[in-house]
């Protein structure tokens, strides 16, 4: 059988990636698809092929930023995998459009509660998840905006199969919740230095 493009599915054994697979199907992610609404029930898990997705945290006053970043080397929605979180916690949008393989939460979940292969790379995986999440917020926290957006420059080129990654600075402000403006002024002071 084929090697899947999800890194977290190609580290499962080969014929439990055939087991699983019969239960997934392939869809297209578009820019600014949001999978997740904020407390929006989880219907699907995505284990996203190319592309890359975004959890927002979203205030009351209704400005947001980005806490995760997940790409081919993840999952999408896994919060589920006890049946303790069967709602979203963030808002997940699409930030640079791709493809996934689409399971059916409950048919998740039942898999996931097996002491299986999946379920050891799930905990694995939530680990290293929540690492990037406690980077970001102290990333939030203590550094500047430019050295917040080349960490967030640089996570996003990981996920990506080229050196172009197509967006907008109006969209980079809301992930990283700053103005515009500042998002124009860092990435014209990277591109006169060279490293754009």
């Amino acid at each position: 059988s084929p090697v899947p493009k999800n890194l977290l599915l190609s580290r499962l054994p080969s014929d439990e990636y055939q087991r699983l697979s019969e239960r997934m199907r392939p869809v297209t992610l578009e820019f600014k698809q949001v999978l997740y609404k904020f407390q929006d029930p989880i219907d699907f898990i995505y284990f996203p092929t190319a592309g890359a997705a975004s959890a927002l945290t979203i205030m009351e006053d209704g400005n947001a930023i980005e806490v995760a970043t997940v790409g081919k080397e993840g999952v999408i929605g896994q919060g589920i995998v006890d049946a303790i979180d069967d709602e979203s916690s963030h808002q997940v949008i699409i930030q640079i459009a791709g493809a996934a393989l689409r399971m059916d939460a409950e048919d998740f979940e039942q898999e996931a509660r097996k002491n299986g292969p999946l379920r050891q790379l799930l905990i694995k995986y939530n680990k290293a998840l929540l690492g990037q999440i406690s980077q970001s917020v102290a990333c939030n926290g203590l550094h500047p905006i430019e050295r917040r957006c080349c960490r967030w420059l640089l996570i996003t080129l990981d996920r990506m199969e080229s050196n172009l990654v197509p967006l907008t600075h109006e969209y980079l402000a809301i992930m990283l919740g700053v103005r515009r403006s500042s998002v124009t002024d860092i990435l014209g002071s990277l591109q006169q230095k060279g490293l754009l």
